[in-house]
């Protein structure tokens, strides 16, 4: 095709214009003519870039290293000019008649490619027939510290080692880069390889980038990735149904910055020497001690081993493993010595408002068959709190009465200090657990969680009797209050929240639940009103003697 003028747009400084001159010298057929003309030396490359695809421009020309990465869509470099700086030519992509103008001087017409290729664990066996093929082409390979080196003089290229090994690297990555560059600019066919596979925990998208800002053609061949093979080559499957449905694979080399990836099998990768602070974040962050581990050393090779542990056996120990190692941690890893059913996980259908207990001990469907929310206005319990100094003892009989009786405390504008000359008594743990968020350390703490505990306590122990004041569910059993009064106390009770049946509630399915977990009566009596009936093969959890005693009334009535 013919052209009268091809329009140009360019910077308008001394240099970008001497490079202007310099590339059309190159093509003394062609006529040019500069667009806009009123651009300045400020002009950013964007900008250029943009009055190109508003067609305002058919060419503009600037440095290579003033080129965008990655290009804007619908722009091309339909040339590369071997002028001071190699000058880049960019048009609208799709313009083969502008194309065919530059290609006799396009420099990259004697570039050569690079493939990077994965060469799986380490084993030849391993390595893809893609992967063998580039090899087998290659005039040039650079490659890293595999673990058997011997087997690349099969080919006859020459070969180049820039692998890097804990303290100690041949080349900086920025060096090979260039070597790579270098390299294709020569005309050569270049092979990047590599252990495992080039996009995963290594640098291949960096040598990517590197080589497509210069315009090199790349290639990327998987490769069998250590994370992968360890699985096949142990018999240690990453995901089983019913055990693990995800998998993470985790830099192990940096555990300083280390967050656990909420995935049921881990997979380590360069972990070798932080095993023990490895399994110390796991534990910290909420994985059972007891998971298993398994440290495979040489994946793939003729020595390669095995070693069994737990997370709370590596937080624990200073246990040196042999290197090159990775880290599969997971209850996948106990499939390796026992059958499926040993190794299921049990799921557990939590019905109250609170799993966490429950979440290390299996897989949690979480369906809270009650609804907490706190009574107010409550004119009753306000004038409770300003008469706090008559009564002896505060009983709390809940994790809910703590956190609803607080919260009207602070609205009075008062605080724990209006608590002292009073003796607190706790239910159990859970609810001593929330009055330490108070600042409260109680001085009674029932052994068994729940109402006739609390009483027993009193009663096994002879403390007296006095005058006791107790925030309340406002369908709270009876149990604890008229226990004290028989024995003589004098009982203030108020309700301070409602416990009430959740709305829009539906069925889960049960068919794969084992456990059934019963926080109080009310999730017994809700249950029923949900499933219509508790089926026999489940095996259900109670929290306190009146919650199970709720379960068997109601189930023997159901089964007369």
């Amino acid at each position: 095709m013919n052209y009268q003028k091809i329009k140009v747009i360019s910077c308008i400084s001394e240099l970008a214009l001497l490079q202007v001159r310099q590339a059309f010298a190159l093509f003394p057929q062609l006529e040019y003519e500069l667009v806009p003309e009123n651009l300045s030396a400020d002009t950013s490359v964007g900008e250029l870039n943009e009055a190109v695809l508003n067609s305002e421009a058919d060419l503009a020309i600037y440095a290579e290293s003033n080129a965008p990465y990655p290009l804007p869509d619908g722009l091309e470099i339909i040339a590369l000019l071997d002028v001071p700086g190699n000058l880049a030519v960019a048009a609208k992509a799709g313009r083969p008649d502008l194309k065919e103008l530059f290609a006799g001087n396009d420099v990259r017409t004697h570039y050569g490619k690079v493939t990077l290729v994965g060469f799986g664990p380490g084993n030849p066996d391993l390595l893809t027939l893609g992967g063998n093929k580039a090899l087998e082409q290659a005039d040039i390979i650079f490659y890293d510290y595999l673990l058997d080196q011997s087997y690349l003089e099969n080919y006859a290229a020459q070969k180049i080692c820039v692998g890097k090994r804990k303290n100690h690297h041949s080349y900086e990555q920025g060096d090979i880069n260039k070597f790579l560059l270098n390299a294709a600019r020569e005309g050569k066919q270049v092979v990047r390889l590599k252990g495992g596979d080039p996009m995963v925990f290594a640098h291949g998208a960096e040598e990517i980038e590197y080589l497509q800002r210069h315009f090199v053609d790349v290639v990327v061949i998987p490769g069998v990735s250590t994370g992968i093979a360890v699985s096949s080559l142990t018999k240690v499957p990453l995901t089983h149904r019913g055990i693990a449905s995800s998998v993470a694979f985790v830099s192990g080399h940096s555990p300083s910055t280390l967050q656990v990836p909420q995935a049921d099998t881990l997979v380590y990768y360069m972990g070798g020497s932080n095993i023990r602070m490895i399994a110390r974040k796991a534990i910290a962050q909420g994985r059972n001690p007891r998971t298993p581990v398994m440290l495979s050393y040489n994946v793939s090779m003729p020595d390669q081993q095995e070693f069994f542990s737990t997370l709370e056996d590596l937080s624990a120990t200073e246990t040196k493993y042999p290197t090159p190692v990775i880290i599969v941690i997971g209850e996948v890893v106990s499939l390796r010595n026992n059958a499926e059913q040993a190794v299921l996980k049990p799921t557990y259908l939590v019905t109250g408002t609170h799993k966490e207990h429950y979440e290390q001990l299996g897989t949690v469907i979480h369906q809270p068959l009650i609804k907490i929310e706190a009574i107010t206005p409550n004119p009753e319990l306000e004038a409770a709190l300003n008469h706090l100094d008559t009564y002896d003892w505060l009983f709390f009989t809940s994790r809910y009465t703590v956190n609803f009786f607080f919260e009207a405390l602070e609205k009075a504008g008062k605080d724990a200090r209006h608590l002292a000359g009073l003796k607190i008594a706790s239910v159990g743990r859970i609810t001593s657990q929330e009055l330490k968020m108070h600042g409260i350390v109680p001085d009674v703490q029932a052994v068994e969680e729940s109402s006739v505990g609390l009483l027993q306590y009193f009663e096994a122990n002879n403390l007296g009797v006095g005058k006791v004041f107790i925030p309340r569910s406002d369908i709270g059993l009876p149990v604890l209050p008229e226990g004290l009064k028989k024995l003589g106390w004098e009982v203030t009770t108020v309700n301070v929240y409602h416990n009430t049946y959740p709305d829009q509630l539906k069925p889960a399915d049960l068919d794969k639940i084992q456990h059934i977990v019963f926080s109080s009566p009310s999730c017994v009596s809700n249950f029923l009103r949900l499933y219509g009936t508790f089926p026999a093969d489940k095996h259900y959890i109670f929290r306190g003697k009146e919650t199970e005693k709720k379960f068997r009334e109601i189930n023997s009535a159901e089964t007369l």
